[in-house]
């Protein structure tokens, strides 16, 4: 009998271990994701300096090297464009600057690839993007992506169907993925918007429209 005892109070607490251990999981992991998302987004902005010579870094001229005082002047750069931005003269002035950069050969097909890509994610118009369910990566599975508006004639004439331009971003981190063409009887819309879309993405699923409507009652 004690022994039997024994082994009942060890399951117990076993089985409390482990639903406690998962309770504080539920409370961890959201928490470390934000965290580490933050932490990648600040080590990126702090890479843009990383190009500069030692001698022109902000650090160079301080008494003492200040941690990640690279997103610090990159996120006052970005702000400090915008605000440029705002005038006739000034937007005139990038526009020249960007006319320059693109007669680099290289650099022109990058930079044009990323602008439009930011352009289309960032930017005031829904026109050219759309949140869609497609069949990928096989038959019988789906996946939401961004459709991107219609593919290059070119690529059309050599399947002699209309395509769509889809990007399939991956979970947890959107900001990689696929680039797909898509016939476009084979794309679904959705009644989505892009932050919906991408909260979906990167939390597997997890977060759904239907949870913001429950919070907003």
């Amino acid at each position: 009998m004690a022994d039997e005892a024994s082994l009942k109070a060890r399951a117990r607490w076993s089985d409390s271990l482990r639903r406690y251990f998962l309770a504080g999981l539920l409370v961890f992991l959201p928490l470390a994701i934000t965290l580490w998302f933050i932490g990648w987004v600040i080590d990126l902005l702090d890479s843009v300096l990383a190009v500069l010579p030692d001698a022109l870094h902000p650090n160079s001229y301080l008494p003492f090297a200040i941690p990640k005082l690279g997103a610090v002047v990159t996120l006052l750069l970005i702000l400090f464009l915008g605000m440029l931005t705002r005038g006739v003269a000034t937007r005139r002035f990038l526009a020249a600057w960007e006319s320059i950069f693109i007669q680099i050969p290289v650099f022109r097909g990058i930079y044009s690839a990323v602008q439009k890509l930011v352009q289309t994610f960032l930017g005031q118009s829904n026109a050219q993007r759309q949140v869609v369910m497609i069949e990928y990566p096989r038959t019988g599975i789906f996946t939401v992506g961004f459709a991107m508006g219609r593919a290059w004639s070119h690529l059309e004439e050599k399947k002699n169907a209309q395509l769509v331009n889809v990007f399939v971003p991956t979970t947890p981190n959107p900001t990689s993925g696929f680039y797909l063409l898509v016939p476009s009887n084979e794309v679904t819309p959705l009644n989505m918007t892009m932050e919906e879309a991408l909260k979906l993405i990167t939390s597997s699923g997890l977060i759904t429209p239907d949870d913001k409507n429950k919070h907003d009652r």
